[in-house]
């Protein structure tokens, strides 16, 4: 899977793409920042939503609990509190495959990411974090 198959895809999400120099692809899917980088080897990409919600000043096992919850029930997906207090997304690495196509694996990356984001934001609602 090449790199312009990948950026084009996200392109049909998104209309607000850009190549952020050493970091990789921006792009605002569904009001959400969203970033795809080439991982250590040239087959493998990782997404993310970076510094989701902010999780500092609340019950650090409340923040645990849905952080923990999320991660069990969203597969493909790692909620990850920061050091500096935020909570984010990341998809996991994906081994691309020769035969594996840009327009079947973009969109459920992104999606499953849009998802994941939306039931944390939830869990954090429901336990009344401001988010």
């Amino acid at each position: 899977m090449r790199q312009e198959e990948i950026v084009n895809e996200i392109r049909k999400k998104s209309e607000h793409v850009e190549m952020l120099p050493s970091m990789g692809w921006h792009f605002i899917y569904h009001a959400r920042h969203f970033f795809y980088m080439m991982g250590r080897d040239d087959d493998m990409i990782r997404f993310s939503i970076p510094h989701l919600v902010k999780a500092n000043g609340y019950d650090p096992e409340l923040v645990s609990e849905a952080i923990n919850e999320t991660n069990r029930n969203v597969k493909f997906i790692k909620a990850v509190r920061l050091d500096c207090g935020s909570v984010s997304l990341d998809y996991y690495d994906h081994k691309t495959i020769p035969d594996e196509a840009a327009e079947t694996i973009i969109p459920h990356i992104i999606n499953a990411l849009d998802f994941a984001a939306v039931y944390l934001l939830n869990k954090c609602q429901a336990q009344k974090w401001t988010v």
